[in-house]
């Protein structure tokens, strides 16, 4: 995520801008160098998140940082941010992490920095999508949205592959979901309420509620309308076989004992995952939201994207990585006040359209 937004900015038709890209990996940071730095204007440097030292000579001089870490880090980032006086994008993956990030709202005001959190995809682009599409109505009455990156050809036994931070994904999968129903904030749990969903030219998936999608959007919708909802995308049999490593207690953040090392079944689970699930297997990105009022109108947002063959930058790369960056460009050009937002209040509909654009990705 964090290469597809230095493709970003190297390859803006408002730039080239000047990133330093950062990552623990030394490896990691050598192959995306070859890809980005022909034409310069990416630098990179070995960094450790968790060593306040290296943190702070990463963000020294730095103007805005976009965190493509896996979502616990993203407190430390932030706070290392403010003491700095950097403004401060991530692409979250966790409710409760983004609620800490906004907290701090008074103080990024006091500092002069603007933070915004869970800027991506899902949430992300998504939570612009509903409120362009709640906008559209005198009354709007429900928002439901449908999202998910898919292999292009189910793979192995979960027919899915690791297209980003497996500890986001498994949040996603057992964590409690926000939703809108009745007009009240509530909590659902994941992995229920299956639906089976139809794109045209692609066939048939299934659709079933996981955590983090609707990120702030519930306290952006509280009042406005009575139903948000939103399900991720998979094939057919993926939330059945995601139940049974529940049920097995797999899920569990209870620590078991293993000789001398202490260890929850989540965490093995997350390690199990990263080193199985298949990666750099073309992909694909399908988006629907849809909102409905004034008695029976009805308004759509949909989006197919797949792995771009060129760049070799995969759908899920683009569709996260490009929309984090435009929030921190927008960041960046000072169109977005000091303190910490939403997203969706802050970030236009037009805005997000006119960036993404530019890299050969619309809306219909």
């Amino acid at each position: 995520m964090g290469r597809a937004a230095a493709y970003f900015f190297q390859n803006h038709p408002d730039g080239p801008y000047r990133v330093l890209l950062s990552d623990e990996n030394e490896s990691t940071l050598d192959s995306a160098e070859k890809v980005l730095s022909p034409g310069g204007h990416v630098d990179t440097m070995r960094l450790d998140v968790t060593r306040s030292d290296s943190l702070i000579r990463a963000l020294t001089g730095a103007r805005v940082c976009l965190s493509c870490a896996p979502y616990f880090l993203n407190p430390t980032i932030a706070r290392a941010c403010m003491k700095l006086g950097v403004s401060y994008v991530d692409l979250g993956m966790n409710p409760e992490v983004t609620d800490e990030i906004l907290a701090l709202d008074s103080t990024a005001q006091a500092r002069g920095v603007t933070l915004i959190p869970d800027t991506g995809f899902s949430p992300g682009l998504l939570n612009i999508f509903v409120w362009e599409l709640v906008n559209r109505f005198g009354k709007c009455d429900e928002v439901r949205l449908w999202a998910g990156g898919l292999p292009q050809v189910p793979t192995g036994p979960l027919k899915y592959t690791q297209f980003f931070s497996i500890h986001g994904l498994v949040n996603e999968y057992f964590d409690d979901a926000r939703e809108i129903r009745d007009g009240k904030m509530v909590t659902v749990p994941s992995l229920s309420d299956l639906e089976t969903i139809e794109f045209p030219g692609l066939g048939t998936f299934e659709a079933f509620v996981t955590s983090g999608g609707t990120s702030t959007l519930p306290r952006t919708l509280a009042g406005k309308v009575r139903r948000l909802s939103y399900k991720t995308i998979r094939y057919p049999g993926h939330m059945a076989a995601l139940q049974s490593l529940r049920d097995l207690g797999l899920a569990e953040e209870k620590t078991y004992s293993f000789g001398t090392c202490e260890l929850s079944p989540r965490e093995m689970l997350v390690k199990v995952l990263e080193d199985r699930l298949p990666k750099q297997v073309p992909d694909m990105v399908l988006i629907r939201a849809v909102a409905r009022g004034d008695k029976s109108r009805e308004e759509k947002i949909e989006q197919i994207v797949k792995q771009n063959e060129k760049t070799g930058l995969s759908a899920m790369a683009q569709l996260v990585g490009f929309p984090g960056a435009a929030v921190a460009l927008a960041v960046y050009q000072g169109k977005v006040t000091p303190g910490a937002h939403a997203q969706e209040r802050v970030i236009s509909f037009a805005w997000m359209q006119s960036q993404l654009a530019g890299f050969g990705i619309s809306f219909k």
